[in-house]
């Protein structure tokens, strides 16, 4: 291995990214094919370098919405083959607010040149994002898919019901931001499953969609009368799963109090006679903030 190939290796043994297994390649499909490090995902960009600095970021934010990449806590490689528009890229997805961004520029020679356990070839389906980590930790408490129809309530972007769905689950999501539901679809033609979106406004009971669900999800919101509605949507036997903010003392951060479950509030909401408490945390997020978790199954 030649001096600017042993670079390259040092660079990656110290690079936050590429350790956490983040590793952007927004070169062409071709060149992406003809060589990549391991466990690359390959979103291409294009190059852009003559378009203005916030045409060039509104381009990106299109062609690298955050829903296609890694939680903004953890660390990010970006790879490229033209040193300043892989500068570029990585300057605007470190000002998304992101924890850690750093490029690489290599060229198809120089990762031929590694050693194999760095490298691969063709193309690769390796997502960049991941689901809620209250679901992806307590995906085994879920009924099969053929005990029916998943519901997220607040689904967002839809990590939830694609990641449900790439599992053999009928999903479907309700939020009241298009934008949001607009990238929920786009992560499900991404990854080759079907999904239904649906825009409602969840303090609306009337917008729910009918059930009963086997399962219903619930991410990051939080509103009371909700959750006390939850045993008409839930089949016998059906199990919710829900995953919001917790107050605690000193906290200031997002959201605002009354968004906030106070303690040992969320079983409160799943009453013995009606609701087996299957896992049950008050925790944090990966993202630091304070939070509660519950899956319950609903009683026969």
């Amino acid at each position: 291995m030649n001096r600017r190939n042993q670079d390259i290796k040092n660079a990656l043994a110290n690079d936050l990214g590429w350790l956490a297994g983040n590793v952007l390649d927004i070169r062409s499909p071709e060149a992406f094919s003809t060589g990549h490090l391991r466990g690359a995902a390959n979103l291409p960009a294009g190059v852009a370098c003559d378009l203005a600095p916030g045409k060039l970021a509104e381009k990106l934010r299109h062609e690298l919405p955050s829903i296609f990449l890694p939680p903004r806590e953890e660390a990010l490689l970006v790879l490229g083959d033209d040193g300043e528009f892989t500068a570029l890229v990585a300057s605007e997805l470190g000002g998304r607010g992101r924890a850690e961004v750093s490029s690489l520029v290599v060229t198809p020679e120089q990762i031929a040149a590694l050693p194999a356990g760095y490298r691969e070839r063709g193309s690769s389906d390796h997502p960049l994002w991941s689901p809620p980590a209250w679901l992806e930790a307590h995906s085994d408490l879920l009924p099969p898919p053929a005990a029916g129809p998943v519901l997220d309530l607040a689904c967002g972007s839809g990590r939830a019901v694609v990641w449900l769905a790439e599992r053999g689950y009928h999903t479907t999501g309700i939020d009241w931001q298009p934008e949001a539901l607009e990238l929920g679809r786009r992560l499900a033609v991404s990854r080759g499953v079907a999904c239904r979106f649906l825009p409602g406004d969840l303090r609306r009971p009337e917008t729910l969609p009918a059930g009963p669900w086997s399962v219903v999800l619930n991410f990051r919101f939080l509103q009371r009368d909700l959750l006390a509605r939850l045993p008409a949507l839930l089949r016998p036997g059906g199990v919710a799963m829900i995953r919001t903010f917790r107050d605690v003392p000193g906290y200031q951060g997002h959201p605002a109090p009354r968004h906030r479950l106070q303690r040992s509030e969320l079983p409160g909401f799943f009453p013995a006679g009606q609701f087996t408490v299957l896992a049950h945390a008050e925790n944090h997020d990966p993202d630091g903030r304070p939070a509660a978790g519950i899956v319950v199954r609903r009683l026969a």
